[in-house]
């Protein structure tokens, strides 16, 4: 596989970066995780966007221009002949002496890893899958802000190793004051009475990208969503839950914390929203 290295492309044993580089000391950095169907990466704008937004936040100027960015990504498909992939795009704030200071860390450091990827097995989304409230709780906005897609993942981390420990496929984490916040790698929806609800961004939760998309889909089919802040109790009483990501698109939830959620099966509502998902992805092919 050829990784993108700062314009280069170079044979994925030889990328590497300086023991000095800031991503690897800190985790100083921004990324995003973005999915190509058949060639063509799905709302690429929006994640690039996204990027900006979040280097802009933590005080990194980007090297390239947005159009350069989306460039990048799309050679670093065509340089791995793939098509169904996912690309992780990181940026770190590049090298610098050990220490704090941001002063002199003028040329950051960009890298693209693409894998090839078409899916998670379809037995997910016709079963629903396995989720669990875990006890790491979501880093607060005051402390961070969540809008920033950090390299320093180590809370979601610390909360995928207490879903692994339970045998869940995804943790669902609480905020400080105990509402519902999102999952280790996912945003969190449910449904009851037809009405689809999922916390606000005042809990302290990414704007997931896919996230939006559902949400105007959902809208769009006429069905009510609310976005406020809601218990874990809402959870075991849902009629349907269902979690979204650039990678598992919108995945239905039958179980959380042993118990099942409505009949055990996914729901019409969530079912509904992936077909209408992925009909989108086929549109913008």
């Amino acid at each position: 596989m050829l990784i993108f290295l700062n314009s280069s492309f170079v044979p994925e044993g030889d990328a590497k970066v300086s023991i000095f580089d800031r991503g690897f000391l800190y985790g100083d950095g921004v990324f995003e995780t973005l999915r190509a169907y058949r060639g063509i990466i799905f709302h690429c704008n929006d994640h690039i966007d996204r990027l900006f937004q979040s280097a802009n936040a933590i005080y990194i100027t980007l090297p390239f221009t947005k159009e350069y960015f989306k460039e990048a990504l799309y050679r670093t498909l065509q340089e791995n002949n793939l098509r169904d992939a996912y690309l992780r795009l990181s940026v770190t704030r590049g090298e610098s002496e050990p220490g704090l200071d941001i002063e002199g860390c003028s040329h950051p450091t960009v890298i693209i890893i693409p894998k090839a990827f078409s899916g998670y097995p379809e037995d997910r989304y016709a079963h629903g899958i396995k989720a669990a409230v875990v006890n790491t709780r979501r880093i607060p906005p005051s402390v961070l802000d969540p809008k920033i897609k950090s390299l320093n993942f180590l809370n979601n981390i610390m909360a995928k190793i207490e879903t692994k420990d339970i045998a869940a496929s995804e943790g669902i984490m609480l905020n400080i004051e105990g509402y519902v916040a999102e999952g280790t790698v996912s945003n969190v929806f449910i449904v009851k009475d037809g009405v689809i609800k999922t916390p606000s961004l005042s809990v302290g939760i990414l704007n997931g990208v896919t996230r939006s998309i559902v949400i105007d889909l959902a809208r769009g089919n006429n069905t009510l969503v609310i976005e406020q802040p809601f218990y874990p109790d809402e959870l075991y009483t849902a009629d349907e839950c269902f979690i979204t990501s650039t990678i598992a698109e919108v995945l239905p939830v039958t179980s959380i914390d042993n118990k099942q959620i409505g009949n055990g099966q996914p729901g019409e509502i969530s079912k509904q929203l992936l077909k209408s998902f992925r009909l989108l992805t086929s549109i913008s092919i």
